[in-house]
């Protein structure tokens, strides 16, 4: 069972990643404990030229990365929020299992994928948004330092 699970990630992961542009203008945020890289997002034919992904409304983008967290989880939880000037606001359409789009358990020091793909509804305003993706450690025994986080532009159109 394990293994297909791996498998039908993996090949989500390639087949989303194949009309996909790297976004390399994404930032870590301070204290992450992780390495995250190839950051692609599917439809972004603005990454060509390091402008913000711009996302319909009522649309949908497909979030595809790599990384290496410095923390292992078994239970991992996740958000994507919007940086405000009053805080993080969180996409309420994104389910906290972080289960649903990464090989679970997170595996300290091992590379693993991710695929999430982000719902626009007419819920969230037209307009630029640095959009922070946000994943930790959320056992019994979790450390409050176990996060790997990382920020990316978009503009919902």
């Amino acid at each position: 069972m394990v293994i297909f699970v791996l498998t039908i990630v993996g090949l989500m992961f390639a087949a989303s990643a194949v009309n996909a542009e790297e976004v390399t203008d994404f930032r870590m945020c301070r204290n992450a404990r992780c390495e995250v890289y190839d950051v692609f997002i599917d439809p972004c034919p603005e990454a060509l030229n390091h402008e913000p992904c711009q996302v319909q409304q009522n649309g949908s983008a497909s979030i595809t990365f790599k990384y290496i967290a410095k923390f292992g989880s078994k239970k991992p939880k996740t958000r994507l929020y919007a940086e405000t000037a009053t805080g993080d606001l969180p996409f309420m359409d994104m389910d906290p299992n972080a289960c649903l789009y990464t090989n679970c358990p997170i595996v300290m020091n091992v590379e693993q994928d991710w695929l999430y793909t982000l719902y626009i509804t007419t819920k969230y305003p037209k307009d630029s948004y640095t959009v922070k993706l946000k994943f930790w450690d959320d056992g019994p025994k979790a450390n409050r330092k176990d996060v790997c986080c990382f920020k990316f532009d978009i503009k919902i159109v």
